[in-house]
């Protein structure tokens, strides 16, 4: 054994005392300044940073945990600061006003549960982009003293929420383009796909297609079809390599020329499964008399309880909302507000569900 080594004596920890003295401030403005406290001008900020550094300071992550609940819980007169989940997934014009609800709904659940295990306040926002500004939703999130905020992703991807993030500590569900460099969690969309044409290899598919449409396309940043593309050529025989059918507009609005088209494709390149996002195409091929799974499979990507019964991939939609409370809580504790000089995206991974439509 290394005698020095064993009897060597590990350096002192410098404490705010010492930091004051070298900085020639008070205590109370080492930890504003170490907290990154806005409080403290950015310039004070950084040279106690520095001098911190210097001198060897590193925070107790046990102590810094226990101190950012005490200070909640002073700062905020016994209530915890507010967290909220901001959907725009809502029509005033319809009956049903909440769309697509079955997938926003998970999110919600698993953005309420773990703001509640951590502590905070929670709060559900919900706006239609077509009658509200950003400039009101600014006004409303203000008025609510949110100072958290989880963004779902937004109804449609070309919409645009331009709010002064400087006021929140933000993050996304989805990617993040429209939003700025916000930290965001989504799919790891190309490994889902590659996780899904292994699936069907192992269950003998060989000749596997893709049905993709424009609104897909770009929330998953393209890259649905990059993980089938690499996928292809990595894998898969030339002769077994179907083209993917993209319809260049959202699955909402598919019509009879869009249906047909499909049809065709089909009938050229005769795959033994087809991999859509949802059970809208497969009620189509068996309006017309296939038979599922006998004459070919059908996987969707975004499985849920409305996929009727279909065999798929679930995303893991309330795992996702969970993570980015999880990183508003760290941004909240830093007082670290506002778009990041880079982004930063977290990538989860779903699981498959059994169904009818797979042999």
């Amino acid at each position: 054994m290394n005698n020095e080594i064993r009897n060597s004596k590990p350096h002192k920890q410098p404490t705010f005392a010492d930091i004051a003295e070298r900085a020639g401030v008070c205590k109370a403005t080492v930890s504003l300044a170490l907290r990154n406290h806005t409080r403290i001008p950015t310039g004070t900020r950084e040279r106690i940073r520095n001098i911190a550094h210097e001198m060897g300071y590193q925070q107790n992550p046990l102590v810094a945990a226990n101190m950012a609940q005490i200070r909640r819980s002073k700062a905020w007169k016994g209530s915890s600061p507010t967290i909220g989940f901001l959907s725009t997934f809502y029509d005033e014009k319809r009956a049903q006003k909440r769309v697509e609800w079955h997938i926003q709904q998970r999110f919600l659940n698993g953005a309420k549960r773990r703001a509640a295990e951590l502590g905070f306040d929670f709060d559900f926002l919900e706006f239609d982009l077509s009658v509200y500004s950003s400039e009101r939703i600014q006004q409303v999130l203000t008025s609510r003293n949110v100072s958290g905020l989880v963004l779902g992703p937004l109804r449609f991807s070309n919409a645009s929420l331009n709010l002064d993030w400087s006021k929140f500590a933000v993050a996304s569900v989805g990617f993040s383009d429209p939003f700025g460099n916000i930290p965001s969690v989504f799919y790891d969309n190309f490994r889902c796909m590659q996780d899904v044409l292994d699936y069907l290899s192992r269950r003998g598919y060989r000749r596997m297609g893709f049905i993709t449409d424009s609104e897909n396309e770009l929330r998953g940043g393209h890259l649905w079809n990059a993980g089938l593309l690499e996928y292809q050529n990595r894998e898969i025989d030339p002769d077994n390599r179907i083209p993917m059918l993209r319809i260049p507009k959202p699955e909402l609005h598919f019509d009879v020329k869009d249906f047909e088209s499909m049809h065709a494709w089909y009938r050229e390149n005769r795959p033994d499964v087809i991999i859509a996002f949802r059970s809208k195409i497969l009620e189509y091929f068996q309006s017309l008399g296939y038979k599922i799974p006998q004459e070919f499979g059908y996987m969707v990507l975004n499985w849920s309880s409305r996929t009727d019964g279909c065999s798929g991939y679930r995303q893991c939609h309330e795992e996702m909302a969970e993570v980015a409370v999880n990183i508003v809580s760290e941004r909240l504790y830093n007082n670290d507000r506002g778009e990041l000089t880079k982004p930063r995206t977290t990538l989860l991974r779903g699981d498959f569900m059994e169904g009818f439509t797979i042999k």
